[in-house]
């Protein structure tokens, strides 16, 4: 290192932070070993004066920088180096033991759960100031918002520094250095600021995803661009400081001891960050419980649950003589579905965190296709099960990246038709029905009813499309390969996405609509359970079997006179419910049960829905309202038309949980 980034290192030096100390000492020593005559006499001087720091309080550390600033300009006087002039912001330069270097080898020192810990603590930091970041390139004056992102890339660097990870201290330090000047004012936070602060994320992310794998001792490869983020950084900071001439001469020149001793009395170092007065939000103890632990929990209570229901079904209690016992047991039956509620509550997490995944990705994308983009989010507190969180993210993105790509029309298109040049693009979720709702929506130029048609015939998926609804076409753009796009783009174009969202959604029990306005935006309304461990549910009678349909679904069960049954074209019943005709589905035939009733007026007829759609299902009777845990049924069954899954009855025997989307499609279909 030559004596000009030596002054420059140190005009930069934090003298609170050891590792950075220690990384300085490091680059002196390899100077004065490069040096000869009297300047390695002057360099080891200097490393003499480094190496008495660390046994120093912090003002001795910062008159001994000065010190060490006097010998460096000796060295550099003597060695015919001209002082820098630069400001005292901080910028650490990379350590010559990483630049350069793709690998770096954990401590074996390390303890697991420490390591554990700080990757979690750092995601954690590092998804709060992605948040921060993407909330404040809406509004750039927003001061608490750039403090939170001061806060969060300043932690990492600390706890980075505590572990020597110096990949991701370094790059959080440079980052902070960039926001310093943003924070004091003497910049303004620009898209430049917004993108460098984003990829040093995703870079610090990465990073942290693969020591989750390694462990203590393990090595590590820096991910590609880790060096080229550096520079990046590093020449956008310089940059924006560079010293401003008037009239053909520079600005008045410091020397390197005068512009250490203003650093020393301005203490950069020990400013405090500006905040805006805000109401202290009320305390939250939380705890930290494995995912693992939680899901033998809900495993547990679940069979508790199982239990405490084949208990209650004994003889014992229903022929209803030993009243005492009936209350007990119905006290703990009370008991039993408290904690079962608790437990699933426990899994819920609020999909905020997916929601702004998508809000980043929708910004780079839309910045990529050169297209006005404002992503707006509703009902992100919207809570779901844990272990589906993953799993509705990937037909979110897909769902995205088609209306950013094929949906959102050029500034130049919108403004011909009239539209705004900035698009909108909505995410939302709520409740309704005991499922959850997702609903993606686009203002460009929606679904055209005839390209589609047209595609469909030419792969041959239909003959004609007269007697199709709009719903039905719509459907059709779920098939696989599947494309209208005119090209094939790298983001979409290939027929993939939507029959990933299609599969994903089924994997989930739930079902997919469209709604569409041409010329002025489409929606894609998603509708999945809650939860995928527990289902509330009405035990119904087909003969000698039972089934469970979700009480969430069910509108009414009647039993019909005969002028309620009409008979369409000799074969399709339908009843009349409500001034509407709805086709009836005999359960028994689906599932070819010989004892089951087949006279409509002996039995029942329940109304199920899902969404707009109806239809009746006739069974023999129900049973009993209850709430049971969904069991997977293996491999080889678990894609079982118009099954959801199992559940272990009362009895100990193993009920079908009936899929009603798939029941109202197959009815339509017939």
């Amino acid at each position: 290192m030559n004596l000009n980034h030596l002054a420059i290192s140190l005009i930069e030096l934090d003298p609170e932070n050891l590792s950075e100390l220690e990384g300085f000492k490091k680059n002196l020593v390899l100077s004065k070993g490069q040096a000869k005559g009297h300047l390695k006499d002057v360099l080891g001087q200097a490393c003499a004066e480094v190496e008495a720091w660390f046994g120093q309080d912090l003002a001795s550390r910062r008159a001994g920088i000065v010190r060490l600033g006097e010998l460096l300009e000796q060295a550099m006087e003597f060695n015919g180096v001209n002082p820098p002039v630069v400001k005292p912001e901080k910028l650490q330069a990379v350590p010559p033991e990483t630049a350069g270097s793709r690998n770096i080898t954990l401590s074996k020192d390390f303890d697991s759960e420490l390591l554990n810990e700080f990757i979690i603590e750092n995601m954690e930091l590092a998804t709060t100031a992605e948040s921060a970041i993407l909330d404040l390139e809406k509004d750039p004056n927003n001061q608490e918002l750039l403090n939170t992102i001061f806060r969060g890339f300043h932690t990492i660097k600390g706890t980075s520094a505590f572990l020597n990870l110096d990949c991701v201290k370094d790059l959080a330090h440079h980052v902070e250095s960039m926001l310093v000047r943003v924070r004091d004012g003497q910049d303004n936070f620009t898209r430049g600021h917004a993108d460098l602060s984003l990829k040093s994320l995703d870079m610090i992310k990465s990073i942290l995803e693969r020591m989750k794998s390694s462990g203590p001792g393990g090595k590590i490869e820096l991910p590609l661009g880790h060096e080229e983020i550096h520079e990046a950084l590093r020449t956008f900071i310089s940059n924006s400081r560079k010293v401003n001439v008037q009239s053909g001469e520079p600005a008045a020149k410091l020397i390197l001891k005068e512009l250490l001793v203003q650093q020393n009395e301005e203490g950069l170092a020990d400013k405090p960050l500006p905040s805006i007065p805000v109401p202290e939000p009320a305390a939250e103890s939380t705890v930290r419980v494995k995912v693992d632990r939680l899901d033998k929990l809900l495993d547990t209570v679940g069979e508790l649950v199982i239990a405490q229901t084949m208990v209650g079904q004994d003889e014992l209690i229903l022929d209803g003589k030993n009243h005492e016992l009936n209350k007990k047991i119905s006290q703990a039956g009370k008991i039993v579905r408290e904690l079962h509620d608790l437990s699933l509550v426990l899994r819920m997490v609020p999909l905020k965190g997916t929601f702004r995944k998508m809000v980043r990705l929708a910004r780079d994308l839309s910045q990529k296709n050169g297209k006005m983009l404002k992503l707006i989010t509703e009902g992100d507190e919207t809570e779901i099960d844990r272990n589906m969180v993953d799993m509705v993210a990937d037909p979110l993105v897909h769902l995205i990246r088609n209306a950013i790509d094929h949906g959102i029309e050029t500034p130049e298109e919108r403004h011909r038709v009239g539209k705004s040049s900035e698009s909108r693009v909505y995410i939302t979720a709520g409740h309704a029905e005991g499922s959850i709702i997702l609903t993606v929506w686009d203002d460009g130029r929606g679904l055209s009813r005839q390209k589609i048609v047209d595609k469909a015939m030419a792969r041959g998926l239909i003959d004609s499309a007269e007697r199709m609804t709009d719903q039905e076409v719509w459907q059709l753009i779920f098939q696989p390969g599947f494309s209208t796009a005119e090209k094939v783009t790298e983001i979409s174009g290939r027929g993939v996405g939507l029959d990933v969202v299609r599969r994903a959604v089924e994997r989930l029990r739930g079902r997919i609509e469209v709604q569409n306005s041409e010329g002025r935006g489409c929606a894609f309304i998603m509708r999945m359970p809650l939860t995928m461990a527990i289902t509330d549910g009405m035990v119904v009678k087909v003969g000698s079997q039972r089934y469970i349909l979700p009480t969430a679904n069910i509108q009414k069960a009647v039993r019909p006179d005969e002028s309620d049954i009409h008979t369409v074209n000799q074969r399709a019943e339908m009843f009349s419910f409500r001034d509407e005709q709805l086709p009836v589905f005999r359960l028994h035939r689906l599932f070819d049960i010989p004892d089951a009733q087949t006279q409509l007026t002996s039995g029942l007829l329940v109304v199920i829905s899902e969404g707009q759609q109806r239809c009746a299902l006739f069974v023999d009777d129900l049973l009993t309202q209850t709430q049971v845990v969904t069991k997977s049924l293996g491999h080889g069954a678990e894609n079982t038309s118009c099954v959801a899954g199992g559940a272990i009855m009362g009895d100990g025997t193993v009920g079908l949980i009936l899929d009603t989307a798939g029941i109202i499609e197959l009815a339509r279909q017939r």
